[in-house]
């Protein structure tokens, strides 16, 4: 990280930023350093995006000044994005900035190829791309369409563009919100080359421990106002957590449930080819149960097995004692088994929908009686809606949402569905801290209600937060089940590794 004499890349003063009823920032001030990467950090609402789109002239600050390079560009009336990335501004966005149809190569230079005599000089152009792979050390191949390449492969090329640009300063949103484990200590590396090379990065994430492993220091928003800055050496994550919810660790993960039922789901030798094979599970009635695993274990494979959703070759399932077989998730949406997918912009909603015909969608069949009920769909969905918390109005389009609302409103679909068995693939994938806490709350409310619910998750510490029992996953069997003193995270990640 860059010396304290060394002039900062930017710098923030007192910035503020006001919207028509709403102060979205309140006297925000930091400054960023070559080499230095600073973890910009707080709950959906916070501020965040808003920071950012001042920082590269998107937005005008109402009150403040904004420092590039020593040089305040608030006082200039033309700063703003085009005008930022000439002075060394890039931004990488979870969301790509890229064209599908072009190849790796053309989206590097568009907007400035190479010429000869007029001409787009390609091998200029197959010249710098070698050299800036090369200097990140990666090898994706340039010539493939955008659309042909793997998201990390997609989220290089984005950075490869900020180079290219002769970035001094990249701002990273949730860069990593959609990559595998291998991917993301992959963009680590990358992180690490760029800070060796005085590239300074604003750091934008929901992954706590991505920070410990990448900043250097780190900014934490709430309402917009500046809560705590300072050397990302000098705390914990128990304490950044404290900070950016404004309530300790303790309350995180509310009270386990301890009144259980009769078993509502059992699988005897549960098998789908080379998914998994051999699963012996038991829920009950008011129990949480949790499965962990590495990447590849057949833990996504087995949830959608009981959902109906992936076709089992071996085994039993029973529901309630009775032996069943769903080949299809109508029927298991029947017995009463809701899925909150792993990817629910995908899987778990439609996105053009608004909040009621999202949350209804798997109960239509309620509101037909000759012609749909609309008046009594709005009202059930909105009940739902309010007990989750669902921070949006009936109408509103689910693309708008945040990721923990849009959550909310795939649990809040099952709940209306009646559902006795809630299926949780990463529920808490992409969302901020504050939500995670929500979304653990309602697990809870859920579980005091009689229901049960199966975890799927990579945080162990959200299994041993949320759930009674956790299974151990390794390569497609269960290895063993932890519950009471047994749920340490070095003993479970002992048997996640096949010891």
């Amino acid at each position: 990280m860059g010396g304290p004499a060394e002039q900062p890349i930017i710098e923030l003063r007192d910035v503020s930023k006001s919207f028509p009823g709403v102060r979205a920032l309140d006297h925000v001030s930091f400054s960023l350093r070559p080499g230095e990467c600073r973890a910009l950090v707080g709950e959906n609402g916070a501020g965040k995006s808003t920071l950012a789109k001042i920082i590269i002239g998107h937005y005008t600050p109402s009150e403040g000044a904004v420092y590039v390079g020593g040089t305040n560009v608030t006082e200039k009336s033309g700063y703003n994005v085009r005008s930022s990335q000439a002075m060394g501004i890039a931004v990488v966005h979870q969301e790509l900035q890229l064209i599908p149809e072009m190849n790796g190569l053309e989206n590097l230079f568009i907007g400035s190829y190479a010429k000869r005599f007029g001409l787009v000089d390609r091998k200029a152009m197959m010249r710098k791309a070698a050299e800036i792979m090369d200097f990140l050390g990666s090898s994706v191949d340039l010539t493939v369409p955008i659309k042909e390449l793997r998201m990390a492969e997609k989220q290089i090329i984005q950075l490869a563009k900020a180079v290219s640009m002769q970035a001094k300063m990249i701002i990273m949103d949730e860069l990593t919100a959609v990559l595998q484990e291998k991917e993301i200590e992959n963009i680590y590396r990358i992180i690490r080359v760029l800070k060796q090379r005085g590239m300074g990065i604003i750091y934008i994430s929901h992954r706590l421990d991505e920070i410990f492993e990448v900043c250097d220091t780190y900014t934490v928003l709430c309402d917009g106002r500046m809560i705590h800055s300072g050397e990302v050496a000098d705390v914990d994550k128990d304490r950044l957590i404290e900070m950016i919810i404004g309530r300790e660790m303790t309350q995180i993960f509310p009270p386990l449930n301890d009144k259980f039922g009769a078993p509502v789901l059992e699988l005897k030798g549960f098998s789908a080819g080379k998914a998994f094979r051999n699963i012996d599970l038991t829920v009950r009635a008011g129990e949480v149960v949790g499965i962990a695993g590495l990447v590849g274990a057949g833990k996504t494979e087995l949830l959608n097995a009981i959902f109906g959703n992936y076709r089992t070759t071996g085994g039993e399932m029973y529901w309630k004692g009775e032996k069943v077989n769903f080949r299809k998730p109508s029927a298991a949406i029947r017995k009463g088994i809701g899925l909150v997918p792993d990817e629910r912009k995908q899987l778990g909603l439609v996105m053009n929908f608004n909040v009621v015909h999202n949350i209804t969608l798997p109960s239509l069949k309620r509101f037909k009686k000759g012609t749909m009920q609309h008046k009594q769909e709005r009202e059930q969905a909105n009940q739902v809606a309010q007990l989750m918390r669902v921070k949006a109005t009936p109408q509103q389009s689910v693309v708008k949402l945040s990721g923990g609302n849009q959550q909310k409103i795939v649990i809040s679909k099952w709940v209306l569905a009646d559902s006795e068995l809630f299926l949780f693939d990463e529920p808490t994938r992409g969302i901020d801290v504050g939500a995670k806490a929500e979304i653990y709350k309602l697990v809870g409310e859920l579980t005091a209600k009689g229901k049960s619910v199966i975890i799927v998750s990579p945080e162990l510490e959200e299994l041993i937060g949320t759930c009674h029992r956790i299974y151990v996953m390794f390569e497609g069997e269960f290895q063993t089940c932890v519950s009471g003193e047994q749920k340490t995270q070095s003993h479970i990640i002992s048997k996640l590794l096949g010891v």
